[in-house]
């Protein structure tokens, strides 16, 4: 089988493995899609760690190379673990694995998919969870009016469901390619960082005022300044993205103090257990995509066979502004 390896800073390449064998708590499936999860997944193509020290690729993985990279895939079981009994053998499935023909995936990461949810929409399940657990952090109220900087894959599903939800929405992005995938998913001002008049605009349409709840998705201390100044005194702002560097200015300096800011930053689901668990805001989320008021449409900009995976990387290694949400094919080759 066809396993996607980062080896090294900036190198991508597929290794030949050994089918997986089944655990007696998992199950095997084989891949339709998978999607790039573009801030994480260009980090570890770009071998930085997390951490200052370089101990830590992820949260709690320690910096080790070579190693698999992706986490979303839609596909279809072919193996039952003997003490599994919620899947079957042909049930479609999204599976929390790695880019990859084939994967073994422990049955607690594992979601039955509905006939109505699109493949290349259903394996956006863990990217658009990452906005989910973002939004249940800032917890606007409703009626709320929310900004969100940055408008990658993170920040686009942050913006379709603060259209599901109702919420007053504005956007900020350098990127004109991906303002207009927002304006097409609805939001009420779409802004480019560098105008002038942005916090003019902004202001206006929210009455005067800066917005209720910041999200910032944008891996730049930048994007914090910028949602620190477009927010309201006492409004939130809640960091999402990964910040990797030290900060380009004082964040508890003027005005910012004076604020009364509530800095919120967002990582992970709630315990099992919890009312926003993995297992109840995956079901929402399903939910939601199955009744087609989570509008991603638009955010999925391209699909590529999965042989092209490592040239994919070096592009957006170089800054390709129009890739944003990009499904890999695992269709088999004739």
């Amino acid at each position: 089988m066809k396993q996607l390896i980062i080896t090294g800073p900036k190198q991508a390449n597929f290794d030949d493995l050994e089918m997986p064998v089944c655990a007696q708590d998992g199950v095997i499936v084989r891949a339709r899609v998978t999607a790039i999860s573009t801030g994480t997944e260009l980090r570890v193509f770009r071998a930085i760690p997390v951490d200052e020290a370089g101990q830590f690729l992820h949260e709690r993985m320690p910096f080790r190379l070579p190693v698999e990279n992706g986490y979303s895939m839609v596909g279809d079981v072919i193996e039952v673990g003997a003490d599994v009994s919620e899947f079957d053998v042909g049930d479609r499935v999204f599976a929390s694995a790695p880019h990859g023909q084939f994967a073994a995936v422990d049955a607690t990461q594992v979601t039955l998919l509905p006939d109505t949810i699109p493949d290349e929409e259903a394996v956006m399940l863990n990217i658009l969870e990452v906005a989910h657990c973002a939004l249940r952090r800032g917890d606007p109220a409703v009626g709320s009016n929310v900004a969100i900087v940055g408008q990658g894959v993170i920040g686009l599903s942050l913006t379709a469901y603060a259209d599901a939800f109702g919420f007053r929405t504005v956007v900020v992005d350098s990127v004109v390619e991906r303002l207009e995938v927002a304006r097409k998913m609805g939001v009420l001002l779409a802004v480019n960082s560098s105008e002038e008049d942005r916090y003019d605009r902004i202001h206006k349409l929210f009455g005067g005022d800066g917005a209720d709840v910041t999200f910032e998705v944008t891996s730049h201390w930048s994007g914090i300044r910028t949602a620190m100044e477009m927010t309201r005194t006492d409004g939130k702002v809640v960091v999402v993205s990964r910040h990797t560097n030290v900060p380009d200015f004082n964040p508890f300096g003027h005005p910012f103090l004076g604020k009364r800011l509530n800095l919120i930053t967002s990582y992970g689901h709630q315990a099992t257990g919890s009312r926003w668990s993995r297992h109840r805001s995956f079901s929402l989320t399903v939910d939601l995509l199955a009744r087609r008021r989570l509008k991603i449409r638009p955010m999925l900009t391209h699909r590529f066979p999965w042989q092209e995976l490592p040239h994919v990387y070096h592009r957006m290694d170089k800054g390709d502004p129009g890739i944003v949400g990009a499904v890999i094919d695992w269709a088999p080759v004739d």
